[in-house]
Order: structure tokens, then sequence, then C-alpha cells
């Protein structure tokens, strides 16, 4: 009985240091230093590689929009230049409107003109220079992906035609003054003084106008930048003799636009 119970409890014992040796493994130990360092080695070179990619991913990105911002700009820049090109051809009526103007005025404190004359002051071409390329490359961050020239060269281009475009915006608020001279001629000293200062006020921004448009075609040239094809107008406004019937100017006028489109005179 006691032999029986003992070999009882020795398969017991076996079964448990069987069942044990069935469920644990224990952990298979390295082989060395070298073995260690290769395994390392490919989760580095691994890691490695993924940055590299990354990385080519990431600069071919932004070479796109670097080139993107690039054409837009440059294109948008050359528009810009076709049309100071177009205001350019029309400069030297601008200078005999305004000598013609002084003229008017100086009249009026002589004793005025014949209410029969007819005077057409008409005003000179201007277009509002747009930024709008520049503005979003600049906003989405690509204009800073360019070389270092290039940004200083094109923030150089649009600070001037920012400055041109105020200028513009002046000189439309003295010609609207000084086209009061179509209807009445000044009848008092404040009126004069009046006229005499807008007058001043559209030589002053036609020469803020010309320096800026002076500054923004050199900044460009030293890019490599030129103009795009001008718009071409048969007559401006300003061009059209001072002694013309309004009725006949604005017809004028709107046959030399290229969309015919009669828009209203001021």
């Amino acid at each position: 009985m006691a032999d029986q119970l003992e070999t009882n409890a020795g398969e017991t014992s076996a079964q448990a240091s069987g069942g044990e040796d069935m469920h644990l493994h224990r952990p298979k130990p390295l082989h060395g230093l070298r073995e260690i360092l290769t395994e390392v080695g490919v989760i580095v070179i691994g890691i490695l590689i993924a940055l590299v990619l990354e990385q080519l991913v990431e600069g071919a990105r932004e070479q796109r929009h670097a080139s993107e911002a690039r054409e837009s700009v440059r294109a948008e820049i050359a528009e810009n230049l076709g049309l100071l090109e177009a205001r350019r051809a029309t400069e030297p009526c601008v200078s005999r409107r305004l000598d013609e103007v002084d003229g008017l005025i100086h009249q009026a404190t002589l004793g005025g003109r014949s209410a029969a004359a007819d005077v057409w002051i008409g005003h000179p071409v201007l277009w509002n220079l747009p930024e709008s390329q520049y503005r979003s490359a600049s906003q989405a961050g690509h204009v800073s992906l360019l070389a270092v020239h290039e940004q200083a060269g094109y923030a150089a281009i649009y600070s001037a035609f920012d400055q041109y475009n105020q200028a513009g915006v002046a000189e439309s608020r003295a010609w609207a003054d000084l086209r009061t001279l179509e209807h009445d001629m000044p009848t008092s000293d404040v009126a004069d003084w009046q006229l005499r200062s807008a007058l001043q006020q559209a030589r002053t921004a036609r020469w803020t106008l010309e320096i800026s448009a002076h500054a923004a075609e050199n900044e460009a040239a030293s890019l490599g930048l030129k103009a795009a094809r001008a718009p071409e107008f048969r007559l401006q406004s300003v061009c059209i003799d001072l002694h013309t019937p309004r009725t006949e100017a604005i017809r004028l006028v709107v046959e030399g636009r290229r969309t015919k489109a009669n828009y209203d005179e001021p």
C-alpha cells in the first residue's frame, strides 16, 4: 500500500514537472555582441531610410510649390508691367491737358470763358495693379520657398505697385475736381484755390506714378522680367481735344475701347 502511494506520488510529480515543461519557455539568449549590433543596425537603417524618403517627398512637394509660386507671380508682374507701358503711352496727353487746365484756371481770373464754349477735360487712363497671385502665394508660405534674392525682388516690386495704386486713387480724386471745369468756371477765390490745389495734387500724383513705375520696372529687369503685351486703345479720354462737345467726346471714348462698352462718364 505504501509502495502504491509512493508510486502514485512519483507519477503526480512527474506529470506536474512535465506539465511545467510543456507550458513554460525560457527566452533564448543572444549569442553575442555581434548579433545585438546587427539587430540594432537593421532597426536604425530602417528608420534612416524612412526619414530620407520622407525628406525626399517633402522636398519634391516644396519644389513644386516654389515653381508654381514663381510662375504665377512672374506672370502677374509681367501683366502689370504691360499696364504701366500702356499708361506711359498716354503721358504726353496728360502733360498737355494739365497745362490746358492751368490755362483755364488762369483764364477764369481774367473774366472766364464764353458760356457757349465746349470744354472736355477727360481723365488719364489708370488701372489698379493686381497683387492677388503674390498675396495668395505669400499666405500659403510658398514665396518663402524661393531664393532670398527672388523674395527680396518680388517684395520690392509689389511695394512699388502698392505705391502706384495709392497714387492712382489720389490722381482720380484730383481729376474729378478738375473736371468741374467742363461745366463751370470758378467764380470765387475759394473755388479758384480749390482748383489750383486739385491741379497740384494731380501733378504730384502723376509724379508718384512715374517714380513708382520706374522702381518696379528696374527691379523687374534685375530679375529678368519683361512686360506682357500692353493693352491697345485707339483713343484715351485725356487725349481728346480740349474743345470737344461732351457727347462727341464720349462717342470717341467708346469707339476707342476694345469692347466698345459705354460706361457712364463722371
